[in-house]
Protein backbone atom coordinates (compact mmCIF):
# COMPACT_ATOMS: atom_id res chain seq x y z
CA UNK A 1 0.00 0.00 0.00
CA UNK A 2 1.30 3.46 -0.71
CA UNK A 3 1.54 6.06 2.02
CA UNK A 4 0.05 9.39 0.77
CA UNK A 5 1.31 12.65 1.78
CA UNK A 6 -0.24 16.12 1.52
CA UNK A 7 -3.90 16.91 0.60
CA UNK A 8 -6.52 16.73 -1.74
CA UNK A 9 -8.27 18.60 -4.40
CA UNK A 10 -11.16 19.01 -1.92
CA UNK A 11 -8.92 20.04 1.44
CA UNK A 12 -7.52 22.81 -0.24
CA UNK A 13 -11.14 24.19 -1.99
CA UNK A 14 -12.38 24.35 0.81
CA UNK A 15 -9.25 25.93 2.63
CA UNK A 16 -9.46 28.28 -0.10
CA UNK A 17 -13.28 29.12 0.55
CA UNK A 18 -12.26 29.96 3.94
CA UNK A 19 -10.03 31.93 3.52
CA UNK A 20 -12.30 33.87 1.24
CA UNK A 21 -14.86 34.19 3.24
CA UNK A 22 -12.26 35.57 6.51
CA UNK A 23 -11.10 38.25 3.73
CA UNK A 24 -14.19 39.21 2.87
CA UNK A 25 -15.11 40.00 6.39
CA UNK A 26 -12.36 41.63 7.10
CA UNK A 27 -12.03 43.96 4.38
CA UNK A 28 -15.51 44.95 4.77
CA UNK A 29 -14.18 45.65 8.43
CA UNK A 30 -11.53 47.86 7.46
CA UNK A 31 -12.93 49.63 4.97
CA UNK A 32 -16.27 50.73 7.61
CA UNK A 33 -13.56 51.75 10.27
CA UNK A 34 -12.37 53.50 7.59
CA UNK A 35 -14.99 55.93 6.80
CA UNK A 36 -16.07 55.80 10.25
CA UNK A 37 -12.68 57.38 11.29
CA UNK A 38 -13.09 59.73 8.10
CA UNK A 39 -16.48 60.79 9.26
CA UNK A 40 -15.20 61.86 13.07
CA UNK A 41 -11.94 63.77 11.31
CA UNK A 42 -14.32 66.03 8.84
CA UNK A 43 -16.62 66.67 12.31
CA UNK A 44 -14.01 67.85 13.85
CA UNK A 45 -12.62 69.69 10.84
CA UNK A 46 -16.19 72.09 11.57
CA UNK A 47 -16.04 72.30 15.10
CA UNK A 48 -12.39 73.68 13.91
CA UNK A 49 -14.01 76.05 11.22
CA UNK A 50 -17.05 76.78 13.86
CA UNK A 51 -14.34 77.88 16.44
CA UNK A 52 -12.62 80.16 13.48
CA UNK A 53 -15.61 81.64 12.76
CA UNK A 54 -16.26 83.15 16.09
CA UNK A 55 -12.98 84.36 16.70
CA UNK A 56 -13.32 85.85 13.18
CA UNK A 57 -16.89 87.58 13.96
CA UNK A 58 -15.02 88.91 17.22
CA UNK A 59 -13.71 91.45 14.53
CA UNK A 60 -16.82 92.43 12.67
CA UNK A 61 -18.93 92.93 15.82
CA UNK A 62 -20.01 96.18 14.46
CA UNK A 63 -20.97 94.81 11.32
CA UNK A 64 -23.45 92.23 12.68
CA UNK A 65 -25.27 94.49 14.57
CA UNK A 66 -26.11 96.82 11.89
CA UNK A 67 -26.62 93.94 9.52
CA UNK A 68 -29.77 94.14 7.42
CA UNK A 69 -29.66 90.00 6.70
CA UNK A 70 -31.33 87.82 9.01
CA UNK A 71 -30.99 84.08 9.86
CA UNK A 72 -33.68 82.64 12.20
CA UNK A 73 -34.82 85.80 13.05
CA UNK A 74 -31.18 87.29 14.52
CA UNK A 75 -28.93 89.51 12.26
CA UNK A 76 -26.26 87.73 10.17
CA UNK A 77 -23.44 88.22 8.52
CA UNK A 78 -22.29 85.57 5.72
CA UNK A 79 -18.84 84.37 4.95
CA UNK A 80 -16.89 81.39 3.60
CA UNK A 81 -14.41 78.95 4.86
CA UNK A 82 -12.22 80.90 2.19
CA UNK A 83 -12.36 84.67 4.86
CA UNK A 84 -10.70 82.78 7.30
CA UNK A 85 -8.37 81.32 5.40
CA UNK A 86 -7.67 84.76 3.74
CA UNK A 87 -7.87 86.70 7.84
CA UNK A 88 -5.32 84.00 8.92
CA UNK A 89 -7.92 82.91 11.46
CA UNK A 90 -7.83 79.33 10.09
CA UNK A 91 -4.71 77.23 8.62
CA UNK A 92 -5.53 75.85 5.07
CA UNK A 93 -4.64 72.39 4.35
CA UNK A 94 -2.57 72.98 0.85
CA UNK A 95 -1.82 76.05 -0.64
CA UNK A 96 -4.65 78.11 0.66
CA UNK A 97 -7.55 75.19 0.45
CA UNK A 98 -9.32 73.37 3.25
CA UNK A 99 -9.84 70.16 1.89
CA UNK A 100 -13.08 67.96 3.36
CA UNK A 101 -11.61 64.56 4.54
CA UNK A 102 -14.07 62.39 3.65
CA UNK A 103 -13.35 63.38 -0.65
CA UNK A 104 -11.11 65.51 -0.52
CA UNK A 105 -12.88 68.63 -2.16
CA UNK A 106 -12.41 72.44 -1.02
CA UNK A 107 -14.47 73.57 1.51
CA UNK A 108 -13.37 77.41 0.71
CA UNK A 109 -16.43 78.04 -0.91
CA UNK A 110 -18.51 76.60 2.02
CA UNK A 111 -21.11 79.81 3.58
CA UNK A 112 -20.80 79.75 7.36
CA UNK A 113 -23.56 82.29 9.20
CA UNK A 114 -22.20 84.02 11.93
CA UNK A 115 -25.54 85.05 13.57
CA UNK A 116 -26.08 87.55 17.11
CA UNK A 117 -28.43 85.88 19.62
CA UNK A 118 -28.73 87.62 22.95
CA UNK A 119 -25.79 89.27 22.42
CA UNK A 120 -23.26 86.27 21.36
CA UNK A 121 -21.94 85.12 18.09
CA UNK A 122 -23.21 81.83 17.11
CA UNK A 123 -22.35 79.78 13.94
CA UNK A 124 -24.30 77.99 11.90
CA UNK A 125 -22.88 75.37 9.01
CA UNK A 126 -24.65 73.22 7.01
CA UNK A 127 -22.68 69.41 8.23
CA UNK A 128 -24.92 67.39 5.87
CA UNK A 129 -26.17 65.26 8.45
CA UNK A 130 -22.79 63.75 9.35
CA UNK A 131 -22.06 64.68 12.66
Amino acid sequence: MKNKKGFTLIELLCVIAILAVVTTIASASVINLSNSSKENLYCAKLELIKSAAKTYASGYVYELNNSTTYYEGYKSLTITVNDLVKSGNLSPDKEDTVLNPMNNESLNDVPIILYLKNNQVYVYMNDNNVC
